[in-house]
C-alpha cells in the first residue's frame, strides 16, 4: 500500500493539481480586487469562482490521461508483470481521487446555484404581476409608537419597536404596508385616525405608546380599523427592561403574531431590526430623515448619521445600504462626481448584502447603482437588465418598498414603455404618498396624461408636508406652463429656486417663458450662464444644438443660425445637424437635399426612445411628408402622414399620453392632408390650451400655404396679445428678478 500511495504521489497528477490549484487561486484574488474597481458586472466573480472549481477535476484527469499514455511506453519497453500491476492500482486510486474532488466541486457548484436560486434571484416578473391589486389583500399603516417618557433613549425605542413591526409586516404579500416615510410624517401629530387612514390609502392602523417606570417599562399596542373607528385588538405588556432588545423583539413578535392572526388568519415570525444598538438606530434614523429632502446639505448630514451607525454597530446592514443610496443620489443630483460616487456605493452595497444577502434594501439601491451606471455605458442594455433583476429582486423581498417600485418604473420611462413605468410610479406613490420625490414623479406622469387637477393635489399634498420641498413647486410650475399660464409658471419656477433649488434648472425653465414673451437678452444671458456653469444636466451640446438655435429662431437671427450650420462637416452623423440643414433646404425648396437629411434623421431617430425623441420622430415624418408632396410624390407624403398619426394614436392610447400634447402636430397633420380648416381649428385649440410657441406659427414649413389666411393671421394677432399681457404681468410680478439676469 505504501508503494502504490509513493508511486501516486510521484505522478502528474498531482502537480496538475498543484499547479491548476496555484493560478486559479492567484487570478480569483488578482479579479476579487481589480474586478469592483473596474466596475464589471458582480455575477463575473461568482462565475470565475463556479467555473475554477468546475475546471479543478477536468485538470486532474488531463494529468491521469497523460499518466496512463507514459504507463504504456513505459510497459512496452520493460518486461515483467509487477510493474503492470502497480500501475493498475495505482491508477484505480488516482481515479478515486479524481472522483471526490469531482464530487465536491459538483457540490459546490450545486449549492451555489441553490443559493443564489433561493436567496437572491427570483428573475424578472412582468409589471401587471408587480403592479396588480393581490386579492382581499389588506392595507395598513405602521404609525411611530408615542414615547411617555422623559428618556430620549426610549424614544429612539419606540421608533425601532414601529420600525421593526413595519419591516416584517412589509414582507408579507398579502398586507400592503404604508412606506416608514409616510406614516412617520405623523409622529407628534395630532390628527383623528379616520384622517391619517384616508391620507395614507390604509384600512386599519397600528399605534401605540411606551412609558418607562423605574426598570420597568409598559408597551401599549393596538390595531383599528379606520373607517369604522373599531379597535381589533389592544393590547399590553410590562417589561423588565434589563435586556432592552430581548424586550423588543418579545413584543414585536406578540404584536405580529396577534395582528396577522386578525388581519390573515396565519402566524408569522419577527425579525431582527438589524441592529442590537439604539445609539446605532438613532443615527440611522437621522440619515433616513436627512436623505429624503435631496438637498446638497441633507445628503452631506446624511452620509454622517449613517456612517455614525456603523461605526457604533459594524454590522448594521441597512446603514450600509442607505448609505450607498446616499453617494448615488449625490451623484444623481449633481452634487458629486458619479464615477467616484459609484464606486464608493458598490462598496457599500456589497458590505450591506455581504451582511444579509435578502435585504431588499440593499437590492433596490443595487438596482440604483446600475441604472446610473447604464449611462454612457458601453453595456448599457446589460446594465439595465441588471438594474431591473435587483429592483425586481427587492420587490419581492418586500412589497411595500416604494423607491424600487419608483426606480424600476423610472427604468421603464426612460427606456419608451411609458404605460408600465407610469403604473410602477403609480403603485410607489400608493405605497409612499407622504414621500416628497415619490409625489414629485407621480405628479409628474400625471401631467404627462394631462391630469392637471390631479397633479395639482399631489403638488399640496407634498407642499402641506414638505413646504420647503422645492421640486414640489417645479411641479406647479410645469403645470403652469403646459396650459400656458406663463405668469404662474415664472412664479412658481422662481419658488423653486429661492428655497434653494438647482439654479440651472430655473434658468432652463425660465427660458421656455422668456422666448414666448420676447425677452430675447434674458433668454441669452441664462444660456451663457448655462455654458459657463456646464454640468451633466446641462450639458454644452445641447445648449450649442438645441437651445441657442431655438433662440435665435424665436428672436429672427436666421443670419445666426446659416453662420451656425455653414461650421457643420458636409458628412456629418450628428443627427441635429442634419436636422437644421434640411429645414432649411426645406426652406429654399432643395426638395431632394432636404429629403435625404431627414430620411437620415428619420433612421436615427427611430432607434431611440424617450419622449423627445418620440416627438421628433413625429416632426420628422411631417417634414419628410411636406418634401414629398413638394416633390410631387403624394403616395409617400401620405405615408409619412399616416407615420406620424398611428404614432400619435400608439402614444395617446398605449401609453396614455396627453392628447393635449399633441395637438399642433395634428393641426399640421391635417393641413398635409388637405383639410385647412381643420388645421385652423385643431390650431386654435392648441392656443387654448395653452401653446405659446408663436415662433413656430409664424415661420413653421409645414404651415407655409395657410400664412397669409385670415384665419391665421387672427390667430397670431390673438396669441401676441396674449403674450404681450403676460410679460407685463411677469414684469410687474417682479421687477427687481428682470434687473437682476
Amino acid at each position: 500500500m505504501t508503494s502504490i500511495w509513493e508511486d501516486v504521489k510521484g505522478r502528474r497528477i498531482f502537480r496538475a493539481a498543484t499547479l491548476y490549484a496555484a493560478i486559479a487561486w492567484g487570478i480569483i484574488q488578482i479579479a476579487d480586487i481589480l474586478l469592483p474597481v473596474l466596475q464589471y458586472p458582480d455575477w463575473l466573480m461568482s462565475s470565475m469562482v463556479v467555473i475554477a472549481f468546475t475546471g479543478f477535476p477536468i485538470a486532474l484527469i488531463f494529468g491521469w490521461l497523460i499518466d496512463i499514455k507514459n504507463d504504456r511506453r513505459i510497459v512496452s519497453t520493460i518486461d515483467g508483470v509487477e510493474p503492470i500491476n502497480s500501475s493498475f492500482k495505482t491508477r484505480v486510486v488516482e481515479f478515486l481521487i479524481i472522483i471526490v474532488f469531482a464530487g465536491i466541486a459538483g457540490i459546490l457548484f450545486y449549492n451555489s446555484q441553490i443559493k443564489n436560486k433561493e436567496t437572491t434571484d427570483f428573475g424578472l416578473t412582468s409589471v401587471k404581476s408587480l403592479t396588480e391589486d393581490i386579492n382581499n389583500q389588506k392595507t395598513i399603516a405602521v404609525l411611530p409608537f408615542s414615547n411617555f417618557s422623559d428618556s430620549k433613549s426610549d424614544e429612539y425605542f419606540a421608533d425601532g419597536l414601529s420600525e421593526e413591526l413595519l419591516n416584517v409586516l412589509a414582507k408579507n404579500k398579502l398586507l400592503r404596508v404604508a412606506a416608514r416615510t409616510s406614516s412617520f410624517q405623523y409622529k407628534n401629530k395630532n390628527l383623528n385616525i379616520k384622517t391619517i387612514a384616508k391620507e395614507l390609502g390604509v384600512q386599519y392602523i397600528l399605534e401605540g405608546s411606551v412609558r418607562r417606570s423605574g426598570d420597568k417599562i409598559r408597551v401599549t399596542a393596538q390595531l383599528i380599523k379606520a373607517d369604522e373607528d373599531v379597535h381589533i385588538f389592544s393590547s399590553t405588556w410590562d417589561k423588565d427592561i434589563s435586556n432592552i432588545f430581548k424586550v423588543q423583539d418579545e413584543i414585536a413578535l406578540s404584536v405580529l403574531e396577534t395582528l396577522e392572526i386578525k388581519l390573515l388568519g396565519k402566524e408569522s415570525n419577527s425579525e431582527s431590526l438589524g441592529t442590537k444598538s439604539i445609539a446605532a438606530f438613532a443615527e440611522y434614523s437621522k440619515g433616513v430623515a436627512a436623505v429624503r429632502n435631496r438637498s446638497k446639505e441633507d445628503f452631506k448630514n446624511a452620509k454622517s448619521f449613517f456612517n455614525s451607525a456603523i461605526n457604533i454597530d459594524p454590522q448594521y446592514a441597512e446603514a450600509f445600504a442607505m448609505l450607498a443610496e446616499t453617494y448615488l443620489l449625490e451623484a444623481s443630483y449633481d452634487f458629486s462626481e458619479p464615477a467616484d460616487a459609484q464606486v464608493a456605493a458598490n462598496n457599500y452595497i456589497e458590505k450591506a448584502l455581504s451582511l444579509n444577502s435578502e435585504l431588499a434594501i440593499a437590492h433596490s439601491v443595487k438596482g440604483l447603482f446600475h441604472w446610473q451606471r447604464a449611462d454612457g455605458s458601453d453595456n448599457k442594455e446589460a446594465e439595465l437588465q441588471s438594474a431591473k433583476r435587483h429592483l425586481n429582486m427587492a420587490i419581492q423581498l418586500n412589497p411595500s418598498n416604494a423607491e424600487a417600485y419608483m426606480w424600476y418604473g423610472s427604468i421603464l420611462l426612460k427606456s419608451g414603455e411609458y404605460s408600465d413605468g407610469m403604473k410602477l410610479r403609480k403603485k410607489a406613490y400608493e405605497i409612499d404618498p407622504q414621500a416628497a420625490v415619490v409625489g414629485f414623479n407621480r405628479a409628474d406622469d400625471l401631467i404627462r396624461q394631462g391630469e392637471y387637477e390631479s397633479a395639482m393635489i399631489v403638488f399640496n399634498n407634498i407642499v402641506r408636508n414638505n413646504p420647503n420641498y422645492e421640486n414640489a413647486y417645479a411641479i406647479a410650475g410645469e403645470i403652469s406652463l403646459v396650459t400656458g399660464d406663463l405668469e404662474q409658471a415664472y412664479y412658481h419656477f422662481k419658488k423653486a429656486r429661492d428655497l434653494g433649488g438647482d439654479n440651472k434648472m430655473w434658468r432652463l425653465k425660465s427660458n421656455q417663458i422668456y422666448l414666448p414673451i420676447g425677452e430675447f437678452d434674458k433668454a441669452q444671458a441664462n444660456l451663457d450662464f448655462l455654458m459657463n456653469n456646464k454640468s451633466k444636466h446641462t450639458q454644452s451640446k445641447m445648449i450649442e444644438n438645441y437651445l441657442q438655435p431655438e433662440l435665435w429662431l424665436a428672436s429672427g437671427q436666421i443670419d445666426e443660425i446659416k453662420k451656425w450650420i455653414s461650421t457643420f462637416d458636409r458628412e456629418t452623423n450628428q443627427w441635429n445637424e442634419r436636422l437644421w440643414r434640411g429645414y432649411f433646404a426645406l426652406d429654399a425648396e432643395k426638395w431632394s437635399e432636404a429629403i435625404e437629411e431627414f430620411e437620415f434623421v428619420q433612421r436615427i431617430v427611430d432607434k431611440k426612445t424617450s419622449p423627445l425623441d418620440d416627438n421628433l420622430l413625429i416632426r420628422t415624418n411631417l417634414l419628410l411628408s411636406k418634401a414629398w408632396k413638394a416633390q410631387g410624390d403624394s403616395i409617400k407624403s401620405e405615408n409619412y402622414v399616416n407615420m406620424a398619426s398611428s404614432k400619435i394614436d400608439y402614444l395617446i392610447k398605449e401609453q396614455n399620453f396627453n392628447p393635449i400634447k399633441f395637438r399642433y402636430q395634428q393641426a399640421a397633420i391635417a393641413n398635409l392632408s388637405g383639410n385647412q380648416l381643420d388645421s385652423l381649428n385643431l390650431l386654435k385649440q392648441a392656443i387654448q390650451e395653452g401653446f405659446v410657441e408663436i415662433w413656430n406659427l409664424k415661420m413653421d414649413p409645414l404651415f407655409d400655404n395657410l400664412r397669409s389666411d385670415p384665419i391665421y393671421v387672427d390667430l397670431i394677432a390673438q396669441l401676441e396679445i396674449k403674450l404681450d399681457e403676460f410679460r407685463k404681468a411677469i414684469k410687474n410680478l417682479d421687477e427687481e428678478e428682470f434687473a437682476m439676469l
